[in-house]
Parts: C-alpha cells; structure tokens; sequence
C-alpha cells in the first residue's frame, strides 16, 4: 500500500499506543512520518527505526504540547528536516478517570491543554502553512465517549473530547474546500491492564462484535479518510464495533 507516497505526516504521541500504531499504517502506507513524543523517546525512536527498516523515511521530535510556545517550534523543525506537512494527525492526548466531584483543578487544567488546546493550536500553525500550499489533512483522534454519548466518571476527559469534535467540524467549514478535516472516535481500545476479569467481561458483552478494538482498526479508519472518498469532510467515524447503537434513539 502506497497511497500516501510522497506526502509528509505529523502524528502527535506517536510513540506509544494508539499513535503508534498510526504512525506505523501511515508509514507503511508511503507517507514520510514526523512522530512526535513528549517524554517517550524510546518508543518514538523504536517507531522510526521500525519505518526506515521497512525502507520508509521518519524521525522522532520531542515537545511538551502543553506549552503553547512549543508548537511553532515544532512544526517548523518537522518542515525543515522532513519537508512541508500535508497530513496532521492529533492523537496525543490525556485518559483521566475520576468522579465529578473528586476531580481536581489540576487534572481539569491538563485535560484541557493537551486534549484541545494543543491540537487547536497545532491545527492552526499547520493549516496556515497548508492553506498557502494548496491543501491537506487533518485527523483528529476522539472517542466515543465525548463525540456520541457521556461516559461516567470521565468528566474532564469526556468534554475536552466533545470540545474536539466540534473543533473537528467548525475547521472541516472554515478551512474548505482546500483542507479536509474529518474525526475518528474509537469505543473500548487497548482497555487497561488493570481492568478486572469481571469488567472487561460485562464490557464486551455489551459490544455487539463481542470484542474490544485494537489500534489497527482506528488506524484504518485513518487511512480510509486519507485515501478514500475526497468528497468527505467534517465527518466523524466511530470505530466502536457498534456499542453507541446502545445510545441510539429508537
């Protein structure tokens, strides 16, 4: 598969999980893959190693998205040393579970910074250098539950997701018709290692494909953005084996 040859590819927190297995599939896809990490270098190298070993062109670039100072630097080091960014993909992001009321200031203030600030202002220096080129694409990762439905305790996390999906879309019609920007929000992917038997058990259950998803689904929902039907933007694609249907209105 090589329907991204020749195009350049910034995938944040890619080294780890999810943004692992993104900036892998775009890799193995043609494109040449910026992955970026915060404090996982080894993981972010690892994934650059795995690209050039299967002939493929990607470096690793470390900063700390929660500084707003540090985004600019960003993108102009990843045009300078890999050429101009045609594809964004905005993965990175925090997981934090507590009830309403016990949750902290602190962890609200954090969710905010790297859950919407970040690729808001990411998307905006990005899409600043794509507009006078001609075009691209932005990819934000969501989750299904803050684009579809509320999760219990997952309140920061929930509405910095739903902050991002409307940003998906406010963007889809203000950067038309030259940048394409579309949403995918996975259900239950890589759930926790702590996760109890008897959870993870009542949670598939109530999945109709009977399975939890793997990076390699939300990662082909990616490419099917990236290099299928080019008369899609503003779209969000769950990729949750039909467990919103449950929160569907009959």
């Amino acid at each position: 598969m090589q329907g991204l040859t020749g195009r350049v590819a910034l995938v944040t927190g890619g080294g780890v999980r999810l943004g692992r297995e993104l900036a892998e599939s775009l890799g193995r896809a043609g494109a040449t893959v910026a992955v970026h990490h915060h404090g996982s270098r080894e993981g972010a190298e690892s994934v650059v190693a795995t690209l050039r070993g299967m002939g493929g062109r990607a470096r690793a670039f470390q900063a700390d998205l929660t500084r707003a100072e540090s985004i600019a630097p960003l993108v102009e080091e990843v045009e300078r040393e890999l050429g101009a960014i045609s594809i964004l993909v905005n993965s990175a992001a925090r997981f934090d579970r507590a009830p309403f009321v016990e949750t902290t200031a602190d962890t609200m203030e954090a969710c905010w910074a790297l859950n919407v600030r970040a690729p808001y202002l990411l998307s905006q220096q990005v899409a600043r250098r794509m507009l006078a080129r001609g075009g691209g694409d932005i990819i934000n990762i969501l989750d299904v539950g803050g684009a579809f439905a509320p999760w219990r305790g997952y309140s920061a996390y929930g509405i910095t997701k739903a902050a991002l999906t409307h940003l998906t879309r406010c963007l889809a019609l203000e950067l038309a018709p030259s940048i394409r920007v579309n949403g995918v929000a996975p259900g239950t992917v890589l759930p926790p290692e702590t996760m109890a038997p008897t959870v993870r058990e009542a949670l598939q259950r109530r999945i109709p494909q009977r399975r939890f998803g793997v990076p390699a689904d939300v990662a082909e929902a990616v490419l099917f953005f990236l290099t299928g039907p080019a008369f899609i933007t503003g779209q969000i694609l769950a990729v949750d084996g039909g467990r919103m249907l449950e929160s569907a209105p009959a």
